[in-house]
C-alpha cells in the first residue's frame, strides 16, 4: 500500500523545501515502484530519506520495492523503521508480514498480518495473505477461515478462491476445490496456475481427461510453466500413457532443472516402461536434489527390485521407511523383497505392518498368503488369500494360491476346482 498526494501536498505547502523536494521523490518513487522498476524506485526513496529521513511512508514503500526484488532482510530492516516511526501503519505490517512468508517464517508473518488487521479489520487482502502464510504450515482450517472472510469482504477477489482451493485440495477435498478454482476461473479466466491447481485437482479425482485438458490451457496460458508439464504428465501417468507421461516430465525439466518431483516421476514411468536403468538415474537425480525424498528411495527400491537386487531394494525400502514410518506400500514392497530372497518371516512381519497401516490391501493379503505357504501354513495361508479375495473378487492370483493350497495340500478338489 502506498500513499502519494496528501503527503506531498502537505509538504509542498510547507516553507521547509528539503521536505519538499523529499515529497517529489517520494512521489516518483512510487510511480517507479507501480511501473515495476524497483531499482529507481529504491534511488527515489534513498534521496527522500536523505533529505528526510523521518518519513514512515517512504521506508514502507522503499521495504516494499526490496520485498519486489527478492531482498526481504532489507525490506524487513525498512518496515521495521516504519513501523518505529508509525506503530499504526497496517501496510507495514501487512508488507512485512509477506516479506517474512518470503523467508519461511510463517508465525513472524501471522503475528503481523494479525497486527495488521487489527488495525485495518476490513483488509481483504491481508486476511488473503494470511490465509496463505496458515496453509504453509498446513493449518489448513484457519487459512480456509481467513480466505472465507477475505471473499466476504471482496467477493471478487480471484486469488482467494484460487487459494482457498488449493487449502481444499490438500485436505482431500477435491469436489470443493474445483468449485473455487473454477470461480476464480470466472473472475479471472487467464489464471495459468488456476487452471494447472484445477487439473490436480481432476487427476486425484481419478477424471484424467479433464485434468488434461486443465493442464493444457495453463499450457497455453504460459508456454513456460513447468508445473503444468509436470502435472500433466501425472495425469498422462496415471492413465498409463507412459511415453506421453515421459515427455511432459521431460519438458518440465527443461523448464526446471531442480524439480526433484519430475525426475521422481520420471523415473516411475521409466519403471512402468521396464528401462530400470532410465529410472534408477533419474531416481538418483530426484535424490541428490530432495535426500529426503521418501517416495524416491522407495520407487528406486521397485526398480532394483525388478531388476532382481533385492538386497538393494531392501535398502531402499528402508530409508523410505525411516523417513516415513506410516507407508503401508513401502513395507508391501520390502515384504515382496524379503519373499524373493526366502526370508519369509521377514516378508510376514513386513506384510503385517502393512496391514495394520491398511487393513484393505488385497495385494498384502495375496503376498502374506504365499509366504505362508512357502511355510507350510496352509490354514493361514487360504484364511490370507479368502481376505484377499473378499477386497478384490477379480483377484486371479488369489483364486489360484488357494485353489492350489485346497488342492495340494488340503486335498480339497472341489474347493480347488472352483478356485482354479
Amino acid at each position: 500500500m502506498s500513499y502519494e498526494g496528501s503527503l506531498c501536498k502537505k509538504f509542498l505547502l510547507s516553507a521547509d523545501w528539503d521536505r519538499a523536494v523529499a515529497a517529489a521523490y517520494y512521489v516518483r518513487g512510487v510511480a517507479y515502484s507501480d511501473k515495476g522498476d524497483n531499482d529507481r524506485a529504491i534511488a527515489d526513496f534513498n534521496q527522500a530519506l536523505r533529505l528526510d529521513p523521518n518519513l514512515a511512508a517512504v521506508y514502507t514503500n522503499r521495504g516494499l520495492a526490496y520485498w519486489k526484488k527478492g531482498d526481504y532482510d532489507r525490506a524487513i530492516a525498512d518496515l521495521n523503521q516504519a513501523l518505529r516511526l508509525d506503530p499504526n501503519d497496517a501496510a507495514a505490517y501487512n508488507n512485512r508480514g509477506i516479506a517474512y512468508k518470503n523467508k519461511g517464517d510463517y508465525d513472524r508473518a501471522i503475528a503481523d498480518y494479525t497486527q495488521a488487521l487489527r488495525l485495518d479489520p476490513n483488509d481483504a487482502a491481508a486476511y488473503c495473505n494470511r490465509g496463505v502464510a496458515y496453509s504453509a504450515k498446513g493449518d489448513y482450517d484457519r487459512a480456509i477461515a481467513d480466505y472465507t472472510e477475505a471473499l466476504r469482504l471482496a467477493p471478487n477477489l480471484a486469488v482467494a478462491y484460487k487459494n482457498r482451493g488449493n487449502a481444499y485440495r490438500n485436505k482431500g477435498d477435491n469436489d470443493r476445490a474445483i468449485a473455487d478454482y473454477t470461480q476464480a476461473l470466472r473472475l479471472d479466466p487467464n489464471d495459468a496456475a488456476a487452471y494447472s491447481n484445477r487439473g490436480l485437482a481432476y487427476t486425484r479425482k481419478g477424471d484424467y481427461d479433464r485434468a488434461i485438458a486443465d493442464q493444457s490451457q495453463a499450457i497455453r496460458l504460459d508456454p513456460d510453466f513447468a508445473d503444468a508439464y509436470a502435472g500433466r504428465g501425472i495425469a498422462y501417468s496415471d492413465k498409463k500413457d507412459n511415453d506421453r507421461a515421459i515427455a511432459d516430465y521431460t519438458q518440465a525439466l527443461r523448464l526446471d532443472p531442480n524439480d526433484a518431483a519430475a525426475y521422481c516421476n520420471r523415473g516411475i514411468a521409466y519403471n512402468n516402461k521396464k528401462d530400470y536403468d532410465r529410472a534408477i538415474a533419474d531416481l538418483n537425480q530426484a535424490l541428490r536434489l530432495a535426500p529426503n525424498l521418501a517416495v524416491a528411495y522407495k520407487n528406486r527400491g521397485n526398480a532394483y527390485r525388478n531388476k532382481g537386487d533385492n538386497d538393494r531394494a531392501i535398502a531402499d525400502y528402508t530409508q523410505a521407511l525411516r523417513l516415513d514410518p506410516n507407508d503401508a506400500a513401502a513395507y508391501n514392497n520390502r515384504g515382496i523383497a524379503y519373499k524373493n530372497k526366502g526370508d519369509y518371516d521377514r516378508a510376514i512381519a513386513d506384510y503385517n505392518e502393512a496391514l495394520r497401516l491398511n487393513p484393505n490391501l488385497a495385494a498384502v493379503y495375496y503376498g502374506r498368503g504365499y509366504a505362508y505357504t512357502m511355510k507350510d501354513d496352509y490354514d493361514r495361508a487360504i484364511a490370507d488369500y479368502t481376505q484377499a479375495i473378499r477386497l478384490d473378487p477379480d483377484f486371479a492370483d488369489a483364486y489360484a494360491g488357494r485353489g492350489s493350497a485346497y488342492f495340494l495340500f488340503k486335498f480339497d478338489f472341489a474347493r480347488a476346482r472352483a478356485d482354479l
